[in-house]
């Protein structure tokens, strides 16, 4: 019980994947603009309330209103502009769960009050989708405070236990309910579609899982940080193994190629057959060290039947996250530059490696 627990509170959150997955898929302008939307409506109740005899009716309340009204319409500007980056995607949130809990404790009746921080579900619901656990439970946590507040209050004014009661508990379950829900769901897509881009007959990744996986290493770097490394793998003469041995022995040399990258890359380094006899390697290491594995790798290969050799192309980046957020085609050419740097190592015989090295992401 104790270590499914620890697993869940260690995952990672699913800002970058969940990013790549919906601009993928034409999908980001259409969160944008609910997402501007949504928020737009919500900062514009605390002005309609204040024309309401259950609304703030004291001028320090009907100021806390005005400033979070004003909060949440500046907040929701965001995401007009452009998608957000993750810290951007935070302070949002934060804005949002302030000006939630604020515009609440400002009415005067304190059963719409508590009402009120039902919408805590919402703002809990898109960390579900994009953040880590600790956030979601931060938000939980001002939700339950700015509830038990809201709900004395009640009590207090009505000493109607079981109308409190009630409210708090239909408040409780929305904020359990639908971002814990969401989290769920979110984490086992993430699972399935991961396990889904994979090469059949190597189990590696295949070319959709592996532009997905990258354009996710990438945007999660620091600036000027670290590194983004790519080697393209092209087997020499793989045609003769299947010209000379049939379509099964070739088979069995992919596989083999596939258990040579497993044994010698990074736990963590992202290793992909892009099809045919083409291979791919990424990750975030020193360059001098991806080239030391990538020679590992080469020597490797004599344990491949057939006397399989390969030729290697790798390309080096400096981390820069925003241009791979704003330029998602630089996945794109990150191939094409490790690709020719692999062909200047075939035309000069195989089974060898050129490196290149550069200092930006951009268009060739």
């Amino acid at each position: 019980m104790v270590e499914p627990l620890r697993r869940w509170w260690r995952q990672s959150d699913q800002f970058d994947w969940f990013t790549v997955y919906l601009r993928d898929r034409g999908l980001q302008l259409q969160w944008r603009l609910a997402t501007f939307g949504f928020t737009a409506v919500l900062a514009a109740l605390p002005i309609v309330l204040l024309g309401s005899p259950v609304g703030p009716d004291h001028p320090l309340t009907r100021a806390v209103a005005v400033v979070s009204a004003v909060c949440g319409a500046s907040a929701s500007v965001l995401w007009l502009r452009r998608w957000p980056t993750r810290n951007q995607s935070l302070l949002f949130n934060i804005v949002c769960s302030l000006s939630i809990a604020a515009m609440c404790l400002a009415m005067s009746n304190p059963y719409n009050g508590l009402m009120g921080c039902a919408l805590f579900a919402a703002v809990g619901g898109f960390l579900a989708y994009f953040h880590a656990l600790s956030h979601m439970l931060v938000n939980l946590a001002v939700a339950m405070l700015c509830s038990a507040v809201s709900a004395a209050r009640l009590l207090a004014d009505t000493g109607d236990m079981s109308l409190t009661v009630a409210a708090l508990l239909t408040v409780v379950a929305l904020n359990v309910g639908v971002p814990f829900g969401i989290e769920s769901l979110v984490h086992t897509l993430r699972t399935d579609l991961r396990n889904s881009d994979r090469d059949p007959l190597t189990g590696l990744l295949d070319r959709r899982g592996f532009y997905t996986a990258l354009h996710e290493l990438a945007v999660s770097q620091h600036p000027g940080g670290g590194y983004l490394n790519l080697t393209m793998i092209d087997l020499d003469d793989f045609k003769k193994v299947n010209d000379t041995h049939g379509h099964a022995a070739g088979d069995h040399v992919l596989v083999n190629v596939g258990v040579v990258l497993r044994k010698t890359c990074r736990t963590d380094a992202l290793l992909c057959r892009l099809g045919g006899e083409e291979f791919v390697v990424a990750d975030s290491d020193e360059p001098v060290q991806h080239v030391a594995t990538m020679e590992r790798v080469r020597r490797e290969l004599v344990t491949v039947p057939f006397g399989v050799t390969a030729s290697f192309g790798t390309c080096t980046v400096t981390a820069d996250p925003g241009g791979a957020r704003d330029r998602p085609e630089f996945v794109e050419h990150l191939i094409r530059v490790a690709d020719t740097a692999m062909y200047r190592s075939k035309r000069a015989g195989g089974d060898r490696i050129h490196h290149q090295r550069l200092d930006q992401v951009g268009p060739e």
